[in-house]
């Protein structure tokens, strides 16, 4: 069995496919211990010391109450088309006065807004709801939803609503950037030794992943609800992986831009946690 030769790191991880190329065999490496949660919850559990790193939501980089850093191994992003995080209504998106926000995320719904000023100076009222106690898309649904992750493909919820927006697309047509929906993330004071072996790991294990997507999609994708197909296309097509140069550019104007709309207060500078 491989170690990391340390102690035990503490992982947390999104539940979601999308992140399956970038976690799926680590938690067999001995030293280390994945913790799932959805990627709202991750950036507490990252502050109260529950985990060591997380994969967490990019805007919480911004509103964390403690100093972080990034970890340039690896990246939940997109280049145009999302897929899985999707403004989904019965109105025209021009008309949309209210929106009932997906609660499993905090970036989407910062992207929304950013999005929607700059398509059509619009400032709806947000509504964090819970769609995973709500079950299947149905009339029900509120008029006007924001949805991300695994939901969106399973949920159908195309015969409900007349008009989309897939956010991912949006944010590429306005900005001609990759957006970054989430990156690897600790406390500033990890220690360096630390950092250094499991930035070894998850470079190493996303490579050896990229080599083995059918399996990855094989093994993750039925128990989510997703087709084999679908699934293949999403995460080789769709989603990118790896940290780029111009994923730093991509958060740096997220986070200008968040301040604009007043999402953010203060834009505090990236810091890569370098190995």
């Amino acid at each position: 069995m491989t170690s990391i030769e340390t102690a035990e790191i503490r992982i947390g991880v999104v539940p979601f496919l999308n992140a399956a190329p970038l976690i799926d065999g680590i938690s067999s490496i001995e030293g280390i211990e994945l913790i799932p949660k959805v990627p709202s919850e991750l950036i507490a559990a990252l502050e109260r010391g529950e985990v060591d790193v997380a994969l967490a939501s990019s805007i919480d980089y911004q509103r964390s109450s403690v100093e972080l850093g990034i970890l340039p191994v690896g990246v939940l992003s997109s280049d145009g088309h999302s897929m899985t995080v999707q403004l989904c209504s019965r109105c025209p998106i021009q008309d949309i006065k209210k929106v009932y926000c997906d609660s499993d995320s905090h970036t989407s719904v910062a992207l929304l807004q950013i999005v929607l000023m700059n398509l059509y100076g619009a400032t709806p009222e947000i509504v964090p709801t819970n769609f995973r106690e709500m079950g299947e898309c149905n009339l029900d649904w509120p008029e006007t939803v924001l949805l991300i992750g695994d939901k969106v493909i399973t949920s159908r919820y195309e015969s409900q609503y007349a008009h989309t927006l897939d956010l991912g697309h949006a944010w590429k047509e306005q900005t001609g950037l990759p957006f970054v929906f989430a990156t690897w993330l600790c406390k500033h004071d990890f220690p360096i030794a630390q950092i250094r072996k499991l930035s070894m790991v998850l470079q190493r294990q996303l490579a050896f992943n990229q080599h083995r997507i059918e399996q990855i999609v094989s093994s993750h994708a039925p128990k989510r609800g997703w087709d084999s197909s679908t699934a293949t296309d999403y995460v080789t097509q769709h989603m990118q992986y790896r940290f780029k140069d111009v994923h730093v550019e991509s958060l740096e104007l997220f986070y200008t831009l968040a301040k604009s709309v007043g999402i953010l207060q203060t834009v505090h500078p990236i810091q890569l946690m370098e190995s």
